[in-house]
């Protein structure tokens, strides 16, 4: 799939998941059900007035992190382009604008303007908002590009094809069922937990498939992605570490300081993607 084929693809899906959500806006509320004024409480936000209309910006630390991510990731993707004419680099560039989206987006409903997305106006707040359902989405999309990057990066023209289309038969299935949840409301279908089961494998697949061609090759790119995976798996851990920690309460009760779990997840992140941009590019573009 060119890259032609993949913007009219993308403008398709966003454009069928705004009219789903115009035609079957979601009535799923958070659980246990919270009001909206309940929602505000335990955590820092501001009334700022934007163009004569009050707004409710949420945890603005968290959305200045994960915007910071969001606009990294995208630069990062740009960069790809910038740096070669070549198919491995537009899928790497694809892959990581996607993901570089997918995080605005996700940090102006899950951070930023959650509370006017998904509780203004409501009795009790709703679990969702059409711009975390086009988060799922534009990460999706980043994924399935990944694993074309991937295989076009460390695997011969013979190999990469079964790994192409895992990764398409895996973002096929995925959109058909987060489409459903839109449609239906089920709670599950438009989850992270459901998109973590769906993708995470994929890294998975990305460590074994670098350790193998490691051990054949003895190449820089392939050691370069193990260390790359290797990372992604302590961003990953420091995460569910200082979720279950409880640090954020303890934080934010005793010093009125907001550092969440999001928070870990977000500036780990975005070390991890410096690492991309300084040390995995250089070897990407190196291998011919």
């Amino acid at each position: 799939m060119n890259r032609k084929r993949i913007i009219i693809f993308t403008l398709a899906c966003l454009t069928v998941l705004l009219l789903l959500e115009i035609f079957f806006p979601s009535d799923i509320l958070q659980e246990p059900l919270t009001k909206p004024l309940d929602f505000l409480s335990g955590k820092p936000f501001i009334d700022i007035n934007l163009f004569g209309t009050d707004i409710i910006l949420i945890v603005p630390s968290s959305t200045f992190f994960v915007y910071l991510l969001g606009i990294q990731t995208v630069i990062l993707g740009i960069s790809f382009l910038k740096t070669k004419n070549s198919t491995k680099h537009s899928w790497w560039s694809l892959s990581f604008i996607f993901w570089g989206i997918g995080a605005l987006l996700a940090g102006t409903s899950y951070q930023g303007l959650g509370w006017e997305l998904k509780c203004r106006g409501m009795e009790y707040c709703l679990f969702s908002s059409w711009f975390e359902l086009s988060y799922l989405f534009f990460t999706a999309l980043s994924m399935a590009a990944m694993t074309t990057a991937i295989s076009k990066s460390v695997l011969s023209k013979a190999k990469e094809r079964p790994l192409i289309i895992y990764g398409g038969i895996v973002l096929s299935v995925y959109m058909i069922l987060l489409l459903t949840g839109t449609i239906a409301s089920v709670r599950f279908l438009i989850s992270y937990e459901l998109f973590t089961l769906f993708f995470m494998p994929m890294f998975i697949v990305f460590f074994i498939i670098s350790i193998i061609g490691y051990r054949k090759h003895k190449d820089k790119l392939n050691k370069t992605l193990i260390i790359t995976w290797i990372l992604f798996l302590v961003v990953n851990l420091s995460y569910y570490v200082y979720l279950f920690s409880g640090l954020t309460e303890t934080l934010y009760q005793n010093f009125n300081i907001w550092f969440s779990a999001n928070d870990v997840l977000h500036v780990t992140l975005i070390f991890w993607m410096l690492f991309i941009q300084l040390k995995l590019k250089k070897e990407i573009s190196a291998k011919i």
